[in-house]
């Protein structure tokens, strides 16, 4: 019963985080779409991003099917151990009885005991998959707690940045970009532009062209 517990705890852990995953894929997926979706329309990719979005909801989906299947024949094999046990104590007690071994009374107080024991092993095997998920839940934040960003932003190491080494001019000499969950799609090509100091200049193009990522760049 307890290996059964616990492996019902570690299942329900592990589904929860692989369904944590899953969900964020879609989630960037629908983000990315809806952000852009003058540039979804204008490449007529609504199908391709649909279709994308739909395939990892149903990855989830079989999952979740896979997971009940898997969760409810390991509870109903630790609940049927507690019933299987307490037949097979009965019949020990009465071959003990039939032997004269132990009396009657004794025999039944070890019962009332055994059973009493194992109902209420039963009742808190219910709660194995909520304390599964409750673990999961407590490991992300400790993990979000202890972690340690790869800039610090408080640390005083390092030079001392000198104003009047800047005097406000700009330039893009053959830029090349491309956003790491697109790959394939390469933002800026060959960008070149050259911005003097005060000067005010507009950036012009199709939706897509890249005019937000250059602010973004330069911020």
């Amino acid at each position: 019963m307890l290996f059964g517990g616990f492996l019902q705890t570690r299942l329900t852990a592990y589904y929860s985080s692989k369904g944590k995953h899953i969900l964020e894929n879609a989630g960037k997926i629908a983000m990315e779409a809806i952000q852009n979706i003058q540039t979804v329309m204008q490449l007529t990719k609504e199908s391709y991003f649909y279709n994308e979005y739909c395939e990892i909801l149903n990855t989830i989906h079989r999952s979740s099917i896979t997971r009940a299947h898997i969760l409810s024949i390991l509870f109903s094999i630790t609940s049927a151990v507690v019933y299987f046990s307490t037949a097979a104590f009965i019949s020990l007690g009465t071959f003990l009885v039939d032997r004269d071994t132990v009396t009657f009374e004794d025999m039944f107080l070890v019962l009332n005991a055994v059973v009493l024991a194992a109902r209420t092993i039963g009742r808190e095997l219910t709660l194995f998959p909520d304390y599964g998920r409750a673990t999961e839940a407590a490991t992300n934040i400790f993990t979000l707690l202890n972690q340690k960003l790869s800039i610090d932003n408080e640390s005083k190491t390092g030079g001392e940045i000198v104003c009047e080494h800047f005097n406000g001019q700009i330039d893009f000499d053959h830029m090349y970009f491309n956003y790491p969950n697109r790959s394939e799609s390469t933002v800026l090509k060959n960008f070149k532009l050259h911005m003097k100091s005060e000067q005010k200049i507009a950036l012009v193009g199709t939706s897509g062209c890249g005019k937000s990522t250059t602010i973004q760049l330069i911020e």
